[in-house]
C-alpha cells in the first residue's frame, strides 16, 4: 500500500496556527470556520480552497502568495525540521525580547 502524502499548504497552515499559539478552535473561530472543518484541512482530508486561503490570509495578515511560498519550502522537509521552523523563530524572539539593548545594559 503506497503512503499519501498531505500536501504541504495543510501543513503549512498547521504550522502558522501552531507558530501564533493558536488552538484549532481559536483560529476556526477567527476564520469564521467549524472546529472539525480545520482540523480536516490540517490533517490533509479536507484540501484547502481559495476561499480558505484567502481567509487565513486576511484574518492572519499573512499574502496568499506567502503562504504558499511558506508551503512550498516544507516540500521534502521532514516533520522534524518543520517543527524546527516554530521553535526558531520563539527562541530568536525570546532572545531579541531578553537581550539588552545596550552594551552598558550587559555590563
Amino acid at each position: 500500500m503506497s503512503e499519501v502524502k498531505r500536501p504541504m499548504i495543510n501543513d503549512a497552515l498547521r504550522l502558522l496556527r501552531l507558530y501564533l499559539g493558536l488552538s484549532q478552535k481559536q483560529i476556526a473561530t477567527e476564520l469564521e470556520l467549524s472546529q472539525s472543518m480545520v482540523s480536516e484541512i490540517e490533517s490533509g482530508t479536507k484540501s484547502v480552497s481559495m476561499e480558505v486561503l484567502e481567509r487565513y490570509s486576511s484574518k492572519l495578515h499573512v499574502r496568499m502568495s506567502q503562504l504558499l511560498f511558506f508551503a512550498e519550502e516544507l516540500e521534502g522537509e521532514p516533520i522534524k525540521t518543520r517543527g524546527k521552523l516554530i521553535i526558531a523563530s520563539r527562541v530568536l524572539s525570546l532572545l531579541e525580547t531578553l537581550s539588552p539593548r545596550e552594551i552598558a545594559d550587559a555590563t
